[in-house]
């Protein structure tokens, strides 16, 4: 079974900041770290009910495909705490899952992908 007919969102808070937002469900960084000039987004990934995701990669920022692994996993872990806190389930039973879902998708390649820009996105 491909990521498309996996994905499946579940019930949620509106977590849009009503200040400057772009799109009314995208999560506000008021509350975050400081960005400066030299930060520099790296990866953009929306989700839609029952129609897959959406992700952009500026792949230009990073000029290692290895460091954007080493990222990716940073991000795991970071989404792993994220689910503790959200759903009230350990830590290390939500990377479980998280990790099982990678691989799974890893393993199976069953999803389409399609490319619709390539290159640099800047």
């Amino acid at each position: 079974m491909g990521l498309l007919r996996k994905l499946k969102i579940g019930p949620y808070k509106n977590l849009a900041s009503k200040a400057n937002r772009c799109h009314p469900n995208e999560i506000p960084l008021d509350k975050g770290d400081v960005l400066t000039n030299e930060a520099h987004e790296v990866m953009r990934v929306w989700v839609t009910n029952g129609d897959g995701s959406s992700i952009w990669i500026a792949a230009q920022i990073l000029d290692d495909p290895t460091t954007f692994g080493y990222l990716m996993s940073d991000t795991l872990r970071h989404a792993a705490r994220a689910y503790a806190a959200t759903w009230d389930i350990e830590e290390s039973a939500a990377l479980e899952a998280i990790v099982a879902g990678l691989s799974e998708e890893l393993r199976n390649q069953t999803g389409e992908i399609t490319t619709i820009q390539k290159g640099s996105l800047i």
